[in-house]
């Protein structure tokens, strides 16, 4: 079964979904990382789609949705997602997040935990990255020239810090942004989740590819430490997107390990 969706109201940007698998059971609510849209998620949205109910989404700005509000961080796509739930008659639900939209789970999980069956957090972000003397003294000179080019572009009316320094320093998925969306970014890539992350009380699956270098596997074990009763599975020689290619049936075999086991 194929179903598409969306949501819209005057204060909210419009999301685009789309409902797969099977029509009984909790539904699974799946969220793509940054940079990303539900078409990368799909396969092993169908695959899980066997035993749950499949909301493939969005998220705003990405896709076929519509932008957020400029102001937006990870707070505001789960308070995105609660008006999504409510007005899809959505009481409970499992959330599946990946990158970017790990984090939103993880908000949403620590605000609304009612309406959560169970969390399934793949290479999600929303930890600081850990660094080293050197790391931290190369984020130090960065941060220094980012101020000395602003400074000057403040003095003489140039665009040194645009022309420059981002494109030398700015991330792939810095540069890629654009408009809000990269406001967006700079918010959640300094968002630290931690506190939220500690008050999750429902049942956390944490999935995360062993050779992952946008978010190390040292994170998804910080986050195995901090979500109580959480269990962490790494898979050997996957990366950032464990779930792509033959890489969707491993994941959604482990992810379907997890929801049989838990809900016996």
């Amino acid at each position: 079964m194929h179903e598409r969706g969306t949501i819209s109201s005057l204060e909210k940007p419009e999301i685009h979904t789309e409902r797969v698998g099977v029509k009984e059971g909790v539904p699974i609510i799946v969220m793509h990382g940054w940079g990303q849209n539900l078409e990368s998620m799909r396969t092993l949205g169908e695959l899980l789609g066997s035993r749950n109910p499949i909301w493939l989404m969005d998220l705003p700005g990405f896709g076929k949705s519509a932008l957020p509000a400029e102001d937006s961080d990870t707070v505001s796509y789960a308070e995105m997602l609660k008006l999504f739930m409510e007005a899809n008659g959505i009481e409970r639900a499992h959330l599946l997040g990946h990158s970017f939209g790990g984090r939103v789970s993880i908000r949403f999980t620590s605000r609304y935990a009612s309406m959560v069956e169970s969390v399934i957090l793949v290479d999600s972000g929303g930890l600081k990255r850990k660094q080293d003397l050197a790391g931290r003294l190369k984020s130090m000179r960065i941060k220094t020239i980012s101020k000395f080019c602003k400074t000057l572009d403040g003095i003489f009316r140039t665009s040194l810090y645009r022309d420059w320094f981002t494109p030398r320093f700015g991330s792939r998925d810095y540069l890629n942004a654009q408009g809000i969306m990269r406001k967006v970014l700079v918010r959640a890539v300094n968002e630290d989740v931690t506190e939220d992350a500690s008050k999750i009380d429902r049942p956390t699956f944490i999935l995360w590819g062993e050779k992952d270098y946008e978010t190390p596997v040292e994170m998804g074990e910080r986050l195995h430490s901090i979500i109580r009763n959480s269990r962490l599975t790494i898979l050997p020689g996957k990366d950032h997107f464990p779930f792509m290619g033959d890489g969707a049936h491993l994941c959604a075999h482990h992810i379907l390990q997890f929801l049989n086991s838990y809900s016996k």
